[in-house]
């Protein structure tokens, strides 16, 4: 019986939200994070788990609510600008989790979990609709993790989590792009996003049902520096340790209205480069029951430039269906600090905590487009844990995430391009060929855009005898 929780070990993993943005109620939330043995860290550091010592199941529930503003600007084929739509918008992205942790032992720690973290949802509005008509990515996580305890001063840990992913893609073609925008809608030119061109394009997609490319590893290590100071570490490999991950399922077209606006049916693939992440915490004892923590989040975003899509169906190449497209994401490297207060939990009725917090920009200014509006922000969290009977606790975090408004003058997404490749005969070694291949040669994302992002957890803690 000594080596099974070695073996356990062996079979465990993190589970970082597989969407570009990791989920805002873990880590930076109060009375979780990277040393803190509470039950998001079976995902988060599952070495954490060791410094408990009850057993416990908890429920959670999650909600990301974003506030969106848009005030886009329009560009004619001459390249004069105007005002365009104003958008503003808010998604609401449920989630929710149950986890059971069990200590068998001194020196092993398991716990496992059953989770859907908020999704990442996209605009649904015309406005936008070359960019985004709606949808989102939604994730499944079943999950078991381990802790051992090396040493008083030492914890290893590791889980493995199977990731099932679900990804809408709605969006819209301007046809006129590479038929000619000369060319007649409704008996006027149709220059550009002139809806009697425009075709929509609805992706249904989701990762294989049972599969170990859907496999997701997370190893933690937890350390006492001093005394009362720890620091956790873990590292979040992207699903199926691959290059890419690759969803499939339907994809239905229907023709722009100048082209009859018939529908046709296929299939589709999307491949996407998911992101791995590192998590960081300091957690030190101050005076009284108070506890410092700081804590850094990595996310290797860099990998992850566009959704790649392909449509198949014998129609689709006849009725001049692409079968390849790149759907833009540009996202660079993204580095989140924050640090805070907190009580610590000595059996207390109430408990209270706080931390402020930045997060380093996640695309670039001239990359920013109503999929992704990610500039530097600031964070804010708050939390308080109400122990309602000496076995059930209920603790409640609220953060908000504000991110400053940008203005995008020269955006990236140029659909001029678009007509200068065609002009050049298609010569790709040309900057415009260029940003046809990356997907940027589409209707502009120029305009202003503002953002701020509510994330609350309700969780329900009941300490098994």
């Amino acid at each position: 019986m000594a080596g099974w929780p070695i073996l356990t070990l062996i079979a465990c993993s993190a589970v970082a939200h597989a969407s570009p943005r990791t989920d805002p109620t873990t880590g930076r939330a109060v009375f979780t994070g990277a040393t803190v043995p509470h039950a998001t860290s079976i995902s988060l550091n599952p070495s954490a788990l060791g410094l408990g010592t009850i057993n416990e199941v908890y429920l959670g529930v999650m909600a990301v609510v974003d506030q969106i503003g848009i005030d886009r600007q329009a560009l004619a084929p001459d390249g004069t600008t105007s005002a365009g739509p104003s958008i503003d918008d808010t998604l609401l992205a449920p989630g929710g989790m149950i986890a059971i942790i069990y200590h068998p032992g001194e020196r092993a720690t398991i716990g496992a979990e059953l989770r859907t973290t908020p999704s990442e949802r996209f605009l649904d509005n015309p406005g936008v609709r070359y960019h985004a008509l709606g949808g989102g990515q939604r994730d499944l996580f079943i999950s078991i993790g381990s802790s051992i305890k090396a040493t008083t001063g030492l914890y290893f840990g590791a889980s493995i989590s199977h990731n099932n992913t679900s990804l809408r893609l709605r969006y819209a073609r301007d046809t006129a792009l590479e038929r000619g925008v000369d060319g007649d809608c409704d008996g006027e030119p149709c220059g550009f996003e002139n809806p009697a061109a425009s075709e929509v394009y609805d992706f249904d997609l989701d990762s294989k049902t049972i599969s170990t490319s859907n496999l997701r590893i997370n190893v933690g290590v937890m350390a006492r520096l001093y005394r009362g100071v720890w620091i956790g570490i873990a590292y979040h490999t992207p699903p199926g340790f691959a290059i890419q991950s690759q969803l499939d399922g339907p994809v239905t077209v229907t023709k722009a209205p100048r082209d009859g606006g018939q529908t046709l049916e296929g299939g589709g693939t999307a491949y996407i480069h998911f992101p791995a992440s590192v998590d960081v915490e300091v957690r030190a004892r101050l005076i009284g029951n108070l506890e410092l923590h700081v804590g850094g989040r990595w996310e290797d975003l860099s990998r992850m430039q566009a959704y790649d899509v392909r449509a198949y169906a014998s129609s689709f190449r006849a009725e001049g269906v692409p079968e390849w497209t790149l759907r833009p994401r540009g996202f660079e490297d993204s580095f989140a600090l924050w640090g805070g207060l907190e009580q610590r939990d000595l059996g207390q009725r109430f408990q209270l905590g706080g931390r402020l917090g930045v997060e380093t920009s996640a695309t670039d200014t001239a990359r920013t487009s109503p999929t992704t509006i990610a500039p530097l922000s600031f964070t804010a969290d708050v939390g308080a844990q109400l122990r309602v009977t000496p076995s059930l606790i209920v603790q409640l975090s609220y953060g908000l995430q504000f991110f400053p408004r940008v203005t995008v003058d020269d955006s990236a997404f140029d659909p001029r391009d678009q007509i200068a490749c065609i002009n050049s005969g298609y010569d790709y070694s040309t900057a415009a060929c260029e940003a046809v291949r990356e997907g940027y040669a589409i209707p502009t994302a120029a305009g202003d855009y503002s953002r701020i992002q509510h994330a609350f957890r309700l969780g329900l803690r009941y300490e098994l005898p």
